[in-house]
């Protein structure tokens, strides 16, 4: 354990890979579950989303395809042999819908996902084969339907009301105004009560890491509080924040010590897709730079995304139709725009077009481009996390078409890729686990990143394009340089198209 500010960074994090599971959708070990009344049971074999409004015009997400935690532990192994040690799960207690993110009482475990004795299984399996287990966990609203809530609209008196914000009129205030998810007060002390236990509670099953839900609207007040909680039970916890903008822009950035240990890095998966597909040089740049002033206790443990269950997915980020190209316009994935109006949102057109658009766009490209992609994020400073099926080349835009379910018969054609980085990742984890970065070249087509630790000094080159671009390396004397890892053809003169060769040598 190291000290940062008088606090504690998990160094066992340090150097892991690891694999975001969207619960419903991976994998459903034994037979369907019991019906649940509002619920559909969808075929697994059945990839098309329910993305149309039911009868009375609402989007419900009320369809399941039963993924659960003992399919996770049947799985390990297949995941461990691309070197995944690190699993982050979507959130399991019990609510009406699939995504779990309208969460109730979230010591109620979905009966669907299984029973906390699968959880605490899944965290003694993992952890007999040296991996970890990072929980999603979500104070920042409510599901309209919990209990929780639904006391507080009877009784203005109760305890619950004050769990919640409401407006002048008396009405819930809803977060970003979806009309299921009232937002919680978390400056309510008597909440905070509420959400110390729910961290204790998941903690205490085997939970070795959590991650919290929009945490960067949280109050430092109650972050620093939380903290102290979650390090009174166990010290090597992970706190990561969900974060889309930089924390150097923040008012509050949550990350010098005494709120996280990490956070969601969206700006760089954002910065990197641009990069790869555009050339845009300086906002990767510039992000980069941001990034640098991290503390690098927080910057060694970094969760490094490609895509989520809130973005399109990683082939259609790189690749298809209606992403955004300028920073300045938005994130790449901001891609709503058209189908905002000034009454309302079309959410019914915008699906539709989602839908359409699904796969009309060269995936073969796209393969190309992650493949590059994914050796950047496999290379920065902190832990890469995959979102789950990546290794199929899953397609889909946002949700829901994001989140389909994986599809176990299928070739996983990017599977000897990722199995290769696995391998990269544990061979130079010396390096690549603290290791600073302290050089970088990018031009519109090529990349040099340096990193170099007491242990050696990795270099990374990189050609995006599709025509041969002289390896920016070869201006650097590389006696004694030994190739390590390699995309595609190059010399240490050229780099032919989609191509990127990792150098190290000793200090």
């Amino acid at each position: 354990m190291k000290k940062l500010y008088e606090d504690y960074v998990p160094e066992r994090f340090e150097g892991r890979t690891g694999y975001q599971i969207f619960v419903d959708r991976f994998f459903r070990e034994g037979t369907p579950a019991e019906p649940i009344a509002g619920r559909i049971l969808k075929n697994w074999n059945d990839i098309t989303q329910n993305w149309w409004p039911d009868e009375d015009g609402e989007y419900r997400n009320s369809y399941f395809y039963g993924g659960n935690l003992k399919g996770i532990i049947s799985k390990l192994d297949y995941l461990g042999s691309m070197g995944f040690d690190l699993f982050y799960l979507s959130p399991i207690s019990y609510t009406q819908t699939s995504h779990h993110y309208d969460v109730g009482d979230q010591r109620i475990i979905d009966p669907w996902i299984g029973t906390w004795e699968d959880f605490k299984n899944l965290c003694n399996v993992a952890h007999s084969k040296g991996k970890l287990i990072c929980v999603d966990l979500v104070f920042n609203h409510m599901g309209i339907n919990s209990k929780f809530f639904q006391e507080a609209l009877k009784n203005p008196n109760s305890r619950f009301h004050q769990w919640f914000e409401w407006d002048e009129n008396g009405n819930p205030i809803l977060w970003f105004g979806f009309k299921d998810l009232p937002q919680c007060d978390k400056n309510n002390k008597d909440y905070q009560e509420y959400v110390l236990e729910v961290c204790e509670f998941y903690l205490k099953m085997g939970a070795d890491g959590i991650r919290l839900d929009l945490g960067e609207n949280f109050p430092a007040e109650f972050m620093r509080r939380l903290r102290r909680k979650v390090k009174s039970i166990n010290p090597e916890a992970l706190i990561v924040s969900e974060m889309w903008d930089l924390a150097t822009h923040k008012e509050n950035p949550q990350i010098y010590g005494d709120q996280v240990d990490s956070v969601m890095n969206y700006p760089f998966s954002d910065a990197i897709c641009r990069w790869q597909r555009y050339g845009n040089e300086g906002h990767l740049n510039y992000t980069w730079q941001e990034l640098s002033q991290y503390p690098k206790a927080v910057r060694s443990v970094l969760w490094n995304f490609i895509d989520t269950h809130d973005t399109p997915r990683a082939v259609n980020m790189l690749t298809a139709e209606g992403m955004l190209e300028n920073p300045f316009e938005g994130r790449i994935w901001d891609i709503e725009g058209p189908w905002r109006k000034p009454e309302e949102f079309d959410t019914f057109g915008f699906r539709q077009w989602e839908a359409e658009m699904d796969a009309s766009f060269d995936l073969e490209l796209a393969k190309k481009r992650l493949m590059l992609a994914s050796l950047l994020q496999y290379f920065e400073e902190g832990i890469p996390i995959v979102y789950y099926g990546t290794e199929l080349s899953m397609t889909g835009y946002k949700d829901p078409h994001n989140r389909k379910p994986y599809q176990w018969h299928e070739f996983p054609v990017l599977f000897d890729h990722y199995k290769g980085l696995g391998i990269f990742r544990k061979e130079h984890k010396d390096i690549l686990k603290d290791a600073e970065t302290v050089k970088i070249m990018v031009s519109p087509f090529t990349i040099l990143k340096v990193r170099k630790n007491e242990k050696g000094t990795l270099i990374l080159t990189m050609n995006r394009s599709d025509s041969k671009q002289e390896n920016p390396a070869k201006h650097f004397n590389m006696a004694g340089w030994q190739e390590v890892y390699q995309i595609g053809e190059g010399s240490k003169d050229i780099l032919m198209p989609y191509s990127a060769i990792v150098y190290r040598t000793s200090n």
